[in-house]
């Protein structure tokens, strides 16, 4: 089975999507009769260092789908011009394809730009949307909050590498008995929802708490001002702009770090809350990251509103019972990611259910 996912989007060796695409080309190459490669028409594809990542512009594409006669196509997120041009020679090859949108179709998503997509979706993509087999979800709830459905779509789970969660270091006495809290991800306001974890910090820090937390991340100019400037006088709270990370330096953070916070307003399934379990991390999770219900019936984490007076309660308590049962928390959320989501196994699942719809 040939399998060909294509991106238009960034190819930042720490971004979710990108992450995604390497570690799953990875696994599907290991089975027997199955051959899975990337397709970037955007970028090139040198900073990702993979043999399974390829770089061809638009004059180009055409003739490397022609030669490589994919059985099936996968066009992951969505809303980019360039995957128009895609769809046709799909369509003209009768190539069947799937759209992924990793969270790009939930109601809030939708809401963001909500009358230029809807004009989008009625013309410019219209014809990749009628035309595609289904769409690939992340998890049940993305599929569920989808504003598009067909009769065809699948639910894939996002994986991690098993050799992560042995890899981990223990956690300190002195690191479950002062935990710190972290954000990582990009510094999109809206999209991540920092807005209302800023105004959670805001009221700690009028109430006189003393938490840690760093910020990882980047974003704008524009964007990273406003993180440093909600930020800059704190005087209880230990808030930090700790920049961007990756590679050996994201894993001595994370190993560091004990308790994330994601409040984002839509995900599709957020690596950085499944990288957080692989450390031992759990996580004090928004509805909107699809994995709040997940994350509190299975005792590794906390489901909490979109609402900054519920997010600071919710990183009280969270900070109470971690404190008395680090060790618990830590265990469970390496075990439960290590049973539900090996990227071996989410490899070998993608490819049955893919072989099912040809």
């Amino acid at each position: 089975m040939k399998i060909l996912h294509t991106t238009a989007t960034h190819l930042n060796p720490t971004g979710g999507v990108v992450v995604v695409l390497k570690n799953l080309t990875e696994s599907q190459n290991k089975l027997d009769s199955v051959e899975s490669i990337v397709l970037s028409i955007n970028t090139k594809v040198d900073d990702i260092h993979s043999p399974y990542f390829y770089y061809f512009d638009s004059e180009r594409v055409r003739l490397f789908i022609k030669k490589y006669k994919p059985d099936i196509v996968i066009i992951h997120s969505f809303f980019h011009p360039e995957y128009m041009k895609i769809g046709r020679i799909l369509v003209k090859e009768n190539i069947t394809f799937y759209i992924e949108p990793h969270g790009s179709f939930g109601y809030e998503a939708m809401k963001k730009s909500r009358l230029k997509k809807i004009i989008a979706n009625s013309t410019v993509f219209r014809h990749l949307i009628k035309k595609s087999k289904g769409y690939i979800f992340t998890n049940k709830s993305e599929f569920d909050d989808s504003i598009y459905r067909t009769n065809n779509d699948l639910v894939i789970p996002n994986g991690v590498i098993p050799s992560v969660i042995y890899d981990a270091k223990m956690k300190t006495d002195n690191s479950f008995k002062n935990p710190t809290f972290y954000f990582l991800g990009r510094f999109d306001i809206y999209h991540k929802g920092l807005d209302y974890l800023l105004d959670a910090l805001d009221i700690l820090e009028s109430s006189g708490y003393s938490f840690k937390v760093n910020l990882y991340g980047t974003g704008t100019d524009e964007q990273i001002e406003f993180v440093n400037s909600r930020i800059k006088n704190y005087k209880s709270m230990k808030v930090y702009n700790c920049g961007t990370i990756y590679g050996n330096e994201k894993k001595k953070a994370l190993e560091l770090c004990n308790i994330l916070i994601l409040t984002s307003r839509y995900e599709g399934s957020p690596m950085t809350v499944l990288d957080g379990f692989s450390y031992g991390n759990p996580c004090i999770v928004t509805p909107g990251t699809n994995v709040s219900e997940e994350a509190s019936e299975n005792d590794i984490g906390w489901r909490v509103e979109l609402d900054a007076k519920a997010i600071s309660n919710a990183i009280i308590q969270a900070q109470k019972v971690y404190v008395q049962d680090g060790l618990g928390y830590f265990a469970r959320c390496k075990n439960y990611v290590l049973e539900n989501y090996s990227w071996d196994k989410i490899a070998k699942y993608s490819v049955e259910e893919l072989q099912n719809q040809l």
